[in-house]
């Protein structure tokens, strides 16, 4: 078959019309689909629409599988970082990585072969949340056993000279791997968006709309944080003037305190501050050069995999702290402490209703739309989302909805989704700051004024430049409680949070994502929905 995009389209129906037969989880055959029709895109892009290319299904000894095959030079377009690709490189990789199924490239004469399977035909029984819900199980049962059989001396021994200096280095460890990750992610981010630029008036008004949604997220948490936490500290007198002295000296002094005596300083002292600001000044500047340094970018892109590959080694090691937090917890505190993280989950579930129905009423009162009729609208896309718990999972159905049903135009739907995506994930900032205020209470500290603008301030950036995988919320938590100076005992108990809402999370930044994607449509007269 020529590469055109009916032939194209043609194909993947079949390939999916096919795994539709098996019994692999819906989920594998979404981010299959989606891989092999990136991939012949692109296939099309380098080669043209003349080329043809052949696709074989069919199982091989009970496994699933299908077979692409394109004669041409070698070219392999699951790992192209093609600037211009709708889907970017970070995101394939993304695809790629799931249980027992995969996507496999091989040139072999002469000819370029995807090779795409899926080997589960049967239903495993998993646990929610993995190793992650076992160690807090197991955390629970070893700490009730200790507390039966030990005496309180035994048990201080066993928290603060075994437990408390294991726990403090497993911790560091994850603070110090991190720190060059952030620093990474934040240069590599800037430079993966200098597309953004080319589209002058457009692209920025929507980065202005970005920020209007993270300011409007950012007041709501800390109002409703601060009511299941009452932890802020607004007291600038203190009875006296110089008090309030002292404390807005504080505020102005962690302003200048962001700015670098020198580069290296804020890496050795942990200034995450600091290096955030490094890492915007040098991401800007690679972005303002370009062309001239693209080597420099290629050694960044580089180098981001491989400090990638050292934080998802040393991130192994979340279960195990995990289970030390919690132990240390029951033992130092009580179990109370400890169930006292229904106040997490509910001031998230609060402000996850909240921010909903501001965007659904904003769009009902502009627009005139119908709330249950635009739900219903969107509705198969945040049951991707929810099921599978991926927000990249539910894109290709949430592009289909707001061009067909949403009615808004094609281009502006394939620019402001996945850039949402990877700028606006709102959901995962209400999060961090329910933690921190979670963590200050947990602590018995309060949260001054000038500590309020690092939370907020780092809220922001670790949600747009996230430390993914596996115990991310552990690393970003222990950043930020190491930036405030508070314990870092809470962050295990934290982690344990993350099962109850993580499908959720990408629920709602979905529809956040929805609603102001179709308010957008209609000030820049792109779209319309009947």
């Amino acid at each position: 078959m020529k590469l055109s995009n009916e032939n194209i389209e043609k194909s993947i129906n079949e390939i999916e019309n096919f795994f539709e037969s098996t019994k692999i989880p819906r989920k594998d055959k979404l981010r299959i689909s989606l891989l092999l029709e990136e991939a012949l895109l692109r296939y099309q892009e380098k080669f043209g629409e003349n080329y043809e290319f052949k696709v074989v299904i069919r199982k091989w000894f009970g496994t699933p599988k299908v077979l692409i095959k394109i004669k041409g030079d070698a070219y392999n377009p699951i790992v192209d970082e093609g600037e211009d690709q709708l889907i970017p490189k970070n995101m394939m990789a993304h695809l790629l990585d799931y249980e027992e199924a995969g996507v496999v490239y091989k040139y072999e004469n002469g000819l370029n072969r995807i090779s795409a399977f899926a080997s589960k035909e049967r239903k495993k029984v998993k646990i929610p949340g993995g190793l992650n819900t076992i160690a807090i199980f197991l955390a629970l049962i070893i700490s009730f056993l200790i507390e039966s059989f030990c005496s309180l001396p035994v048990q201080n021994i066993i928290s603060e000279y075994i437990l408390a200096p294991i726990l403090k280095t497993l911790l560091n460890t994850v603070v110090a791997m991190n720190i060059p990750l952030i620093f990474i992610s934040i240069v590599t981010s800037i430079c993966g968006i200098e597309n953004v630029s080319t589209l002058n008036i457009l692209g920025i008004k929507i980065m202005k709309r970005f920020a209007m949604i993270f300011f409007l997220v950012t007041v709501m948490s800390l109002v409703v944080c601060s009511i299941f936490f009452p932890v802020l500290n607004f007291d600038l007198s203190g009875g006296t003037i110089a008090d309030s002295g002292k404390e807005l000296q504080h505020i102005f002094s962690l302003i200048l305190s962001i700015f670098p005596q020198n580069i290296i300083q804020p890496f050795i002292d942990e200034e995450i501050l600091q290096i955030v600001l490094l890492a915007l000044l040098t991401g800007i500047c690679v972005t303002i050069l370009g062309d001239r340094v693209n080597n420099f970018k290629t050694l960044l892109m580089n180098l981001r995999q491989v400090i990638f590959k050292i934080v998802d080694i040393v991130m192994n090691l979340i279960p195990i702290i995990m289970f030390l937090c919690i132990v240390q917890t029951v033992l130092k505190y009580s179990f109370a402490a400890i169930l006292n993280v229904w106040k997490i989950i509910a001031s998230q579930y609060v402000l996850f209703a909240l921010i909903v129905l501001v965007m659904l009423l904003k769009i009902h009162i502009k627009h005139g739309v119908k709330i249950l009729k635009f739900i219903k609208e969107i509705y198969p896309a945040f049951l991707i989302s929810f099921t599978t718990g991926s927000g990249s999972a539910s894109m290709p159905k949430n592009l289909e909805i707001c061009k067909k049903n949403l009615k808004i135009q094609d281009e502006l739907c394939d620019f402001y989704i996945p850039l949402s995506h990877t700028l606006c994930p709102t959901a995962k900032l209400i999060g961090i700051i329910s933690c921190t205020f979670f963590a200050a209470e947990f602590s018995e500290l309060t949260i001054s004024m000038a500590q309020l603008l690092i939370i907020a301030f780092l809220s922001l950036q670790f949600t747009i430049a996230p430390i993914s995988g596996n115990g991310g919320m552990i690393a970003i938590m222990s950043l930020l409680l190491t930036q405030l100076g508070f314990p870092l005992e809470p962050v295990g108990i934290i982690a344990a949070t993350d099962i109850f809402l993580v499908n959720l999370s990408g629920v709602i930044t979905l529809i956040v994502r929805d609603c102001d994607l179709y308010d957008l449509s209609k000030e820049v007269k792109l779209g319309s929905v009947e």
